[in-house]
């Protein structure tokens, strides 16, 4: 473990198959939305699925859903860890420029809304936006 933070540094490897943000999927601490190990654990729609699914162009606020996010949110709908996966997305993000993607049964545009809700437009943890 480091000593910054609780996390485990990552494996040196010799093995460069994949690029290194395929590597960060077996770090719990370091793997990118939407699937963590945990979330994967706790049967996750998500599990299994091309992660870029989960990162479509934005559509803005006042336009229907594009396809690609419709997708997306069909794959949220029925999630068991919905509400979880939506709150460690406004849990994890310090500012509402850093939420990107369809992640707790929400899309981008309605997920920055909520942060900015919740959290105002300043900046968390001292975060620059």
């Amino acid at each position: 473990m480091s000593r910054i933070g609780g996390v485990s540094p990552l494996p040196v490897s010799d093995d460069l198959a994949g690029d290194w943000l395929d590597r960060l999927w077996a770090h719990e601490d370091l793997a990118p939305a939407p699937v963590a190990p945990r979330e994967r654990k706790a049967g996750a729609a998500c599990a299994g699925l091309d992660p870029e699914m989960f990162f479509p162009e934005a559509s803005p606020m006042a336009a229907a859903p594009l396809r690609e996010e419709r997708e997306a949110l069909a794959v949220c709908a029925d999630c068991p860890v919905q509400s979880w996966c939506l709150a460690q997305e406004m849990n994890e993000c310090s500012t509402a420029s850093r939420v990107i993607g369809v992640r707790g049964g929400m899309r981008q545009v309605e997920r920055r809304a909520l942060h900015v809700r919740l959290f105002g437009k300043r900046a968390r943890n001292g975060v620059q936006q």
